[in-house]
C-alpha cells in the first residue's frame, strides 16, 4: 500500500510542506533519507521521529530514533519500524526532528492509504511548496521568499528522490486486510496489553491496601519469566506514601539494604537507586502526563481516591516515566504482590524481615506453551559485591604533568557528589542529576576549585576531576581528605603524586552544596 503524507517543516511562515507517497514497507531510517532529500537538508546533523498520533488516538510520545548513530535513548530503532507499523488511519501524526541544535520539527500526518499505480514509482512527491532552509540557519527565518513555481519545485524534489524510487507491487485482499490488522494490532499490543494490565494490577492492589498489615522490612522477589530479579517492598505502614517499590536485580537490592541499615541517606538514595516506584497519590501529585495516561484509559482523575503514579529510578538520572519494559515489569510485580499479600493477611505465609533469615520468598515465573506459570521458591539474597581494588586510570602523559606541579603545604577536603538540580538538555531526554565537584581548604573553608559536569562517580572520574583542581590551582596539596566510598578510587592516583589522604567527613564541601541545590537557577 502507498501511504500518502503531507510534511510541514513548524514555524515557517509563510508554510515549507511536501505531500509524499511512500510505501508502506518503507522503514523510518529511509523515511529520513526521503525528508532530508525533499526539504533540501545535508543529513549533517542528528535526527529522530516521534509517533504522536496511532489509530486515530493521541499518544505519549513514542520515539523511533538513529541507534545506528549511537542514540540508544529511543523507544524503538529506525531500521526496524516501517510505516504501515505506525501509520494506521487517516489523521494519524509523527513528528520528524533534525538537528538538535536548531531543532528543526516537521509534523507528518496520514491523509490517506492507497493502492501503488501500476508502473509508478515510489516515494515521490505529488506538491512541494516553498524551498527548503538552510542548514545552520537558526534564528535567521524570517519571511520565506518563493525562488521558483511549485510544479517546478516538486519535479526538483522528484529528481532529489530519483534514487530511493522502486515499483511497488500492489496487495491483494486479504494480504492488504491482514497487514492493516496486524500493524494496528501491534500498537494495541503494546498500549492495551501492557498499560491497561499494569492499571488494572495498581488499582487491584490499591483496593487491598497490603500497608495496613505489612511493613516496608518484609521484602520478596519476583523472577520474571526471562529471569529478572525484582526486590519488592510495599511502602504506606507510616501513613505518608503508599505503594511499591520495586528494586532492580543486584544493583537494586544492594540500595535497598544500604538505605535500610542506614549507610545511604534517604535523600542521597535517589541518586543510586535501581527501581521502579508505584506510587498511590492524591490526583494534586500527578504530573500532566500522569493525568493523561489515566484518562487514556478511562481512569476518573477526580475524586478522593488514591490515583496510581509510575516512575523509573536509574543511577545518575531523575525520576522519570516507565519505559514499555519496565511497564511490564511492573505490572507482573504488583500482581504477586497482591498475591503474597492476601496469603501473608490469611496467615498462609511468614516473611521474616530483612534483618533475618538467609533466603527470600520468591514468586518465580515460568513461560509454558499455554502461558505464564507462578510457583513458590525461595532463593537467596544477591551477595555484597567486593570492592576491587581500583587502579591508576590517567594517561602517561597527564601523570607525568601532574608530577612537574610543586607541592603545597595545604589540607583540602575533596568531593565529587550529585545535586539535586536536575539538567534536561532537550526537552525530549530524560534529565540527569550533575556532579559537583568542589575542593575547600579544610581550615578556613575556603572554595578553591569547583566543577559541573555529566558523569559518573567512577575512578577515571574522581582522579581526573583532581587533575583538573590541581591543574587549576598550580599545585598539589600535601593533605586531602575524602569521603570513605571515594578513597579507594582516589588512592591510586595521590600515592603517584605523594599526596596524604585521609577518609572522613567532608563538612565544607557538603555545606556549599546544599547552597548550590539551594540557589543555583
Amino acid at each position: 500500500m502507498i501511504y500518502q503524507l503531507k510534511v510541514q517543516l513548524k514555524h515557517t511562515r509563510p508554510p515549507i510542506w511536501r505531500r509524499l507517497l511512500v510505501p508502506g514497507e518503507m522503514t523510518f531510517a529511509e523515511l529520513h533519507r526521503v525528508l532530508q532529500a525533499a526539504f533540501g537538508w545535508m543529513d549533517q546533523h542528528l535526527h529522530t521521529f516521534y509517533i504522536t498520533k496511532v489509530g486515530g488516538t493521541a499518544r505519549l510520545r513514542i520515539e523511533i530514533g538513529n541507534e545506528a548513530a549511537g542514540w540508544d535513548g529511543a523507544d524503538y530503532d529506525e531500521r526496524e519500524e516501517t510505516i504501515g507499523q505506525w501509520f494506521v488511519e487517516e489523521g494519524d501524526r509523527a513528528q520528524y526532528v533534525y538537528d538538535f541544535g536548531d531543532m528543526w520539527e516537521h509534523d507528518i500526518v496520514l491523509e490517506k492509504i492507497v493502492d501503488p499505480v501500476p508502473d509508478a514509482l515510489y516515494p515521490c512527491c505529488i506538491k512541494a511548496v516553498r524551498v527548503g532552509l538552510k542548514e545552520d540557519s537558526w534564528g535567521e527565518v524570517q519571511a520565506i521568499e518563493e525562488e521558483m513555481s511549485t510544479a517546478e519545485l516538486t519535479a526538483n524534489v522528484n529528481v532529489a528522490l530519483a534514487p530511493f524510487q522502486r515499483k511497488v507491487v500492489k496487495e491483494e485482499g486479504e494480504a492488504k486486510k491482514t497487514k492493516r490488522a496486524a500493524s494496528k494490532g501491534r500498537v494495541e499490543e503494546v498500549e492495551q496489553d501492557v498499560w491497561k494490565t499494569l492499571f488494572d494490577q495498581a488499582l487491584a492492589y490499591r483496593d487491598l491496601a497490603p500497608w495496613t498489615w505489612m511493613d516496608d522490612d518484609q521484602i520478596f522477589a519476583v523472577v520474571t519469566p526471562d529471569g529478572e530479579s525484582l526486590y519488592c517492598t510495599v511502602i504506606g505502614a507510616l501513613g505518608q506514601e503508599y505503594g511499591l517499590v520495586i528494586y532492580m536485580g543486584e544493583e537494586g537490592y544492594a540500595c535497598l539494604q544500604d538505605i535500610l541499615s542506614g549507610t545511604l541517606h534517604p535523600k542521597d538514595a535517589v541518586f543510586k537507586e535501581r527501581a521502579l516506584l508505584v506510587s498511590l497519590a492524591p490526583r494534586n501529585h500527578l504530573e500532566r502526563d500522569d493525568k493523561a495516561l489515566l484518562r487514556k484509559h478511562h481512569i476518573p482523575v477526580s475524586g478522593k481516591q488514591l490515583l496510581p503514579m509510575f516512575r523509573s529510578f536509574v543511577p545518575g538520572y531523575y525520576p522519570w516515566f516507565l519505559s514499555e519494559e519496565e511497564a511490564a515489569w511492573a505490572a507482573m510485580a504488583l500482581e504477586q504482590a497482591v498475591v503474597v499479600a492476601e496469603r501473608l493477611r490469611d496467615g498462609e505465609l511468614f516473611l521474616a524481615s530483612s534483618a533475618r533469615g538467609n533466603r527470600l520468598f520468591a514468586r518465580i515465573a515460568e513461560r509454558r506453551e499455554d502461558g505464564l506459570h507462578w510457583r513458590d521458591g525461595w532463593v537467596p539474597p544477591p551477595k555484597a559485591k567486593k570492592k576491587e581494588t581500583s587502579a591508576l586510570d590517567i594517561g602517561t602523559d597527564e601523570l607525568a604533568k601532574a608530577k612537574t606541579l610543586e607541592r603545597a603545604p595545604l589540607f583540602v577536603e575533596f568531593s565529587v557528589a550529585y545535586v539535586n538540580r536536575p539538567i534536561q538538555e532537550r526537552r525530549w531526554e530524560r534529565p540527569y542529576f550533575p556532579l559537583l565537584v568542589l575542593a575547600a581548604d579544610a581550615a578556613s573553608g575556603v572554595i578553591l576549585h569547583h566543577q559541573v559536569f555529566r558523569g559518573q562517580t567512577d575512578a577515571k572520574t574522581l582522579q581526573q576531576s583532581f587533575l583538573a583542581f590541581a591543574r587549576a590551582l598550580g599545585c598539589v596539596p600535601s593533605h586531602v581528605r575524602v569521603t570513605k566510598e571515594h578513597g579507594p578510587l582516589l588512592a591510586p592516583l595521590l600515592r603517584e603524586l605523594g599526596v596524604n589522604m585521609s577518609t572522613g567527613p567532608t563538612p565544607r564541601s557538603d555545606e556549599v552544596r546544599e547552597l548550590f541545590e539551594q540557589f543555583a537557577i
